[in-house]
């Protein structure tokens, strides 16, 4: 018996009742479906540049064509995404791999140094010969100091009013705020006091240790609570910049943020409540610090963001300083940023190998090239801070510190990230990579230098036009050696001679200045051997000096140059 044949046309064969042999015929016509729809997005794609050429292996789409320069790699990228983003699990997107240089004497020393301390209980029990019975003096210098050249860019108390409550006390060391004022001066102005660095230490100590003691009851008493939360604030910089306490700090710090919760339930006027809100900024920005040099955990995305209030009666500076901060801390608390240092902390820090994918690495420029435009204008100091030239300008015209500190962050977020990324590997069986490595390498390497030159004129101009500003200053000197180390231990460049006299310039005049007296011999220096190993730590050289800190930076300081003089010929 003859049986004829008839075609018959299916819409779609996922509606038939399945048979022997149906269930895979179906799964290669959806595969066929498939492919159909992704050469006709890459024949549109193609349309638009019609010089790519793209190819399907093993389900994955590929880029053939070579990728000649930086602007055709984000074409490409952004258009891989805008027309094949329906099939964005098709496109072959690897991850690329950058070579680690060595852990960073400059970034890392402290949180090694800091998190294989010993607690060093003997700094709380210093003599401090006759400081009791010449208090109020020494106070009244102090408070009139902090008063008149720190408080009016800070904003940690409402002039007019502490101003009259200190008028008020009969005894000034009975006052938490008061005291951790003092203790604030004193961390901030040592190179200006006129005191010897050991009497400075001692009147430090002195201050202190009452300051704590009286905080210690008071967290608990509302009626002082709020006066707590406060003087914590004022005591950090004592701390963490002077006496690398940290430990301490952070004790203190979680006690006080508790003690801010019991706040909430109490009725605060509204100037208590303003000072309240900018206390916790400082304190939450130090605890990140904390949890950034102990933990290597980079997160500011937590802290209160909301915009802090100013007096009428307080000073035009102050305005500008919480912008600076709102804005600063608008950047570091980004969901990119803090994926991107998620990332690369661990390169940065202690040199190992990372890796990032080209979305993460090509967006990094547009990212913060849009927090800079969208910047207060009194903040946005030139249009283009990846202009050397304009933003060199830029920084000789700034009206203040306050005004680098913002051009300065942008540098330094930007030297440490790309400096990471000075040598990215190429896959030894991928072809057509070697385009794509150069471009990154050459960017990231334009970009490290460029943000490094314009750091040290930053320093250097933060130097002669702001003496009190010398905390800022070793900062910047941080994160202009971390990036330079890396330049020439990757690339082996000779750096510009006007840019190695000015970092000369600079470790000199903050050599002279603060570090003088803190100086660790070459002989004598234990850092290197110890980030190799982790044992001897040299905190225990540190803080033999009246300021560990001081001592420390002046060994890393040392260290690095040293470093750099093994590699490049630094001139003199």
């Amino acid at each position: 018996m003859e049986v004829d044949c008839v075609p018959c046309e299916l819409d779609d064969i996922d509606d038939l009742p399945c048979r022997d042999g149906d269930h895979q015929l179906q799964q290669w016509q959806r595969q066929l479906n498939q492919l159909d729809a992704d050469l006709d997005s890459m024949h549109k794609l193609m349309d638009m540049y019609s010089g790519w050429d793209l190819r399907i292996v093993n389900g994955s789409i590929y880029l053939e064509s070579r990728i000649r320069s930086l602007h055709e790699l984000i074409e490409y990228n952004r258009a891989s995404i805008r027309y094949l983003s329906p099939f964005q699990h098709f496109i072959r997107r690897e991850h690329i791999q950058f070579q680690g240089v060595s852990a960073s004497v400059a970034l890392a020393s402290t949180g090694l140094i800091v998190r294989h301390a010993t607690p060093n209980k003997a700094s709380r029990h210093l003599i401090c010969h006759g400081i009791h019975e010449k208090a109020r003096e020494r106070m009244n210098s102090l408070i009139y100091l902090y008063m008149t050249r720190y408080n009016p860019l800070v904003g940690f108390l409402h002039a007019p009013t502490f101003r009259a409550y200190y008028r008020r006390l009969e005894d000034p060391l009975s006052s938490a705020l008061a005291l951790a004022v003092c203790v604030d001066t004193i961390a901030y102005f040592y190179p200006q006091l006129e005191y010897s660095v050991q009497e400075k230490r001692e009147l430090a100590e002195f201050f202190y240790t009452r300051c704590r003691d009286l905080l210690l009851d008071m967290y608990d008493d509302p009626t002082r609570r709020w006066e707590a939360v406060i003087a914590t604030a004022l005591l950090m910089q004592y701390l963490m910049d002077v006496l690398l306490e940290h430990s301490e700090a952070r004790r203190l710090i979680t006690i006080a943020l508790l003690a801010s919760h019991e706040l909430e339930n109490q009725e605060l006027s509204l100037l208590e409540s303003v000072l309240l809100h900018r206390a916790l900024i400082a304190l939450q920005v130090w605890s990140c610090s904390i949890d950034l040099i102990v933990e290597d955990k980079f997160d500011f995305s937590w802290i209160n963001d909301q915009p802090v209030v100013i007096f009428d009666d307080e000073p035009k500076s102050l305005r500008v300083y919480f912008i600076m901060w709102y804005n600063l801390l608008d950047l570091a608390g980004s969901p990119y940023i803090t994926t991107l240092m998620e990332r690369v902390r661990y390169s940065v820090l202690h040199g190992d190998t990372c890796e990032l994918s080209l979305d993460l690495i090509l967006q990094y420029e547009p990212t913060i090239q849009t927090w800079w435009k969208n910047l207060p204008k009194e903040l946005r100091l030139c249009e283009d801070p990846f202009d050397l030239k304009s933003a060199r300008q830029a920084i000789e015209n700034a009206p203040s510190s306050t005004h680098l500190m913002t051009l300065a962050v942008f540098y330094v977020i930007t030297a440490m990230i790309q400096s990471t990324l000075l040598q990215p590997l190429s896959p030894i069986d991928e072809q057509g990579n070697e385009d794509i490595i150069r471009i990154l390498r050459e960017r990231a390497l334009s970009l490290t230098m460029t943000s490094t030159q314009a750091l040290i004129h930053i320093m250097k101009k933060n130097l002669e036009v702001d003496i009190d500003a010398v905390p800022l200053s070793f900062t910047y000197m941080m994160g202009v050696l971390h990036s330079v180390c890396n330049i020439v231990s990757c690339l082996h460049i000779q750096l510009p001679p006007e840019m190695q006299s000015m970092l000369l310039y600079c470790f000199t005049q903050l050599h002279s200045m603060v570090l003088s007296g803190h100086h660790i011999p070459e002989s004598a220096t234990k850092l290197l051997s110890f980030i190799t190993t982790r044992k001897s730590n040299p905190i225990v050289i540190y803080e033999q000096f009246p300021m560990p800190r001081l001592a420390m930076l002046s060994d890393i300081f040392h260290t690095c140059f040293r470093q750099l003089n093994s590699i490049v010929h630094l001139s003199s």
